[in-house]
C-alpha cells in the first residue's frame, strides 16, 4: 500500500509505500531531511525503530526510487522516466535559487553600506566599461582575496583580468553549466522603470511596490550566458516585453527548464513558469509603478523554505 505524503520543505509531493511510515530519509527534490510520519494502516517489520540515523534512502515523487549513494555518485532506480526528470528539473530550479537568494543578501549588504544597489558596470574616465556589478559585490560574497586580485582599472577582459575570469565563484554558476565555463545567466534588469535606469541604481527604500514584489536578480537566456562573469552585461528591460522563454530567445527564462528562476528586493527566491501573464512578469520587474499586484502575488511560486 502506497500513502501521499508532502515534503513540509518544498511541498512536492510524493508517494511513499507504508514500509517506509515512520523512517527518516532526504527528500530527493530538495535534499533535506524528512521523517515520514507512521501512516495509518502501515505494516510494521517487528520492533524497527521509526527514528534511526539518517540513511541513504531517498522519497521521490510519482512512484518510490532507491538511490544509492557512495563515492559521490547516486544512481537512481527509479519508476518511469517523467519521475527522473521531475527530480532533476526540481533540485537544479531549487539549486539555482539558493545561488541568487545568496547573490541577493551580497547586493542588498551593498545598498545597506552605500544606499543603492550597485551600478550595472564601472567605467573609467572616458566612459569605458570596466567591470559587472558581479566583481563590486565580491566582498559581500566573502570573496575578498579574488576581489583584491582583480585590477579595477582595466577591463574584465584585458591583463591578468582575463585569467583570473576563470576563477567563477560558485554562486555565479548555474547548475546546469557547473563544470564548464566562465559565464554566468544571473543578471539584474536593467532600463527605463527597473531598479537599474540609465539615471543610475535605486535602493531598497525607492521601491515602493513592495520589496516582496519587485524582482531584484533573474536568469536569462542560456544564449544571453555572459563570456565572463565579470563582463558588464544584463537583460535590457526593453527586450524582455513580459515574456518568459521568449521565442526570440531573448529575456528572461531558457536556463531553467520550464520558467525563470528571480529573487525579489527582499532576498527571496521564486519560481515564476512561463505561463505567467506578462502583465504580471512587467509588473514585478517595476519597482515604483503601482500596480496592482496582490500581497501573495509570488507565495504560489515559492521554491524554498521559508
Amino acid at each position: 500500500m502506497t500513502f501521499l505524503f508532502t515534503c513540509p520543505h518544498c511541498q512536492s509531493q510524493t508517494e511513499v509505500e507504508d514500509e517506509f511510515s515512520g523512517r527518516t530519509g532526504d527528500c530527493v527534490v530538495c535534499g533535506r531531511e524528512i521523517t515520514m510520519p507512521v501512516f495509518a494502516g502501515a505494516r510494521r517489520q517487528g520492533s524497527r525503530p521509526t527514528n534511526r540515523k539518517r540513511s541513504a534512502i531517498w522519497f521521490v515523487a510519482a512512484g518510490l526510487a532507491l538511490l544509492l549513494i557512495g563515492a559521490g555518485l547516486i544512481a537512481a532506480i527509479q519508476v518511469g522516466s517523467r519521475t527522473a526528470k521531475k527530480i532533476r528539473t526540481g533540485r537544479q530550479r531549487l539549486s539555482s535559487i539558493k545561488n541568487m537568494e545568496k547573490i541577493a543578501t551580497a547586493l542588498n549588504a551593498y545598498a545597506t553600506d552605500h544606499g543603492v544597489y550597485p551600478a550595472p558596470y564601472t567605467t573609467d574616465g572616458t566612459g569605458r566599461k570596466l567591470h559587472s556589478w558581479r566583481v563590486t559585490i565580491l566582498p559581500y560574497l566573502d570573496e575578498d582575496a579574488l576581489f583584491s586580485q582583480i585590477d579595477k582599472g582595466v577591463p574584465w577582459n584585458e591583463g591578468e583580468n582575463q585569467q583570473l575570469s576563470w576563477q567563477i565563484p560558485a554562486v555565479y554558476r548555474h547548475p546546469e553549466s557547473s563544470g564548464w565555463g566562465a559565464g554566468t545567466v544571473y543578471h539584474l534588469v536593467t532600463g527605463a522603470g527597473t531598479l537599474f535606469p540609465s539615471t543610475g541604481p535605486m535602493g531598497p527604500r525607492q521601491v515602493t511596490d513592495g520589496a516582496a514584489k519587485t524582482i531584484l536578480l533573474a536568469e536569462g537566456q542560456m544564449n544571453s550566458m555572459t563570456e565572463s562573469w565579470m563582463e558588464p552585461y544584463d537583460l535590457d528591460v526593453a527586450s524582455i516585453g513580459g515574456l518568459i522563454n521568449a521565442p526570440s530567445g531573448n529575456g528572461l527564462g531558457g536556463a531553467t527548464e520550464g520558467g525563470v528562476c528571480v529573487a525579489t528586493v527582499d532576498g527571496r527566491g521564486y519560481f515564476l513558469p512561463d505561463t505567467t501573464p506578462p502583465l504580471t512578469v512587467q509588473a514585478l520587474i517595476s519597482p515604483a509603478g503601482g500596480e496592482p499586484l496582490p500581497d501573495d502575488v509570488l507565495d504560489e511560486w515559492a521554491s524554498t523554505e521559508r
